[in-house]
């Protein structure tokens, strides 16, 4: 699968707001325009897999400033892993703050990760696995939650029993493929680690 980026249409309205200079905190995207974004993600759910990664841009100050920690592509600010259970996809990904209290691995319904309303832009990502990886990427990632995995809000590389978003992702699939990713690690330069972008520019990713 080619990576199936979406640009939410919200974009265009913010555009026309700045333009016309309509007050921009006080205009809520419309109900219809909503209904077309959400339609735009509903789009995209028969071509995921279990195991694919998703990318988010937020369009709050948080997502500003871990974009702009990205190495060389600021297109995301957040990622996690797609799964499909039953009948619905969900994301499992990294958050803390006040987006997640708890702290915890979290578990969250795909329109509910991307909700147009908070966020621009998604980005979906393959790393073309074999059934028997899928398998094992899967099991990795459900007992990292069931070991209810906390949110590294130091953003430390170096510590495995708190992860950060990037890290999480990065670490789940680094196992499964016996360090095969350790090579695209920066351990001498700021961002340290593993960057949101480092994820979806190297060449295992399409």
């Amino acid at each position: 699968m080619k990576r199936k980026n979406i640009l939410f249409l919200f974009l265009l309205f913010f555009a026309t707001a700045c333009r016309e200079n309509i007050d921009v905190q006080s205009t809520s995207m419309s109900d219809s325009l909503l209904a077309v974004n959400f339609q735009l993600i509903d789009s995209v759910k028969p071509l995921l897999k279990s195991g694919d990664l998703i990318f988010r841009n937020g369009n709050d100050d948080v997502s500003r400033a871990a974009r702009s920690m990205n190495r060389k592509d600021t297109s995301f600010s957040h990622c996690g892993f797609v799964y499909r259970e039953n009948d619905s996809f969900f994301v499992y990904h990294a958050i803390g703050g006040v987006y997640n209290p708890s702290q915890k691995l979290k578990r969250e319904l795909l329109d509910s990760f991307c909700n147009p309303k908070e966020n621009d832009a998604i980005g979906i990502y393959r790393y073309g696995l074999t059934t028997k990886e899928e398998v094992k990427l899967d099991t990795i990632v459900k007992n990292y939650f069931n070991a209810g995995l906390k949110f590294d809000m130091y953003f430390n590389f170096l510590s495995d029993d708190v992860m950060y978003c990037s890290e999480f992702v990065f670490k789940s699939l680094n196992q499964f493929t016996n360090g095969s990713l350790s090579k695209y690690l920066r351990l001498d330069t700021i961002p340290y680690g593993v960057s949101t972008d480092d994820l979806f520019l190297n060449e295992k990713s399409r």
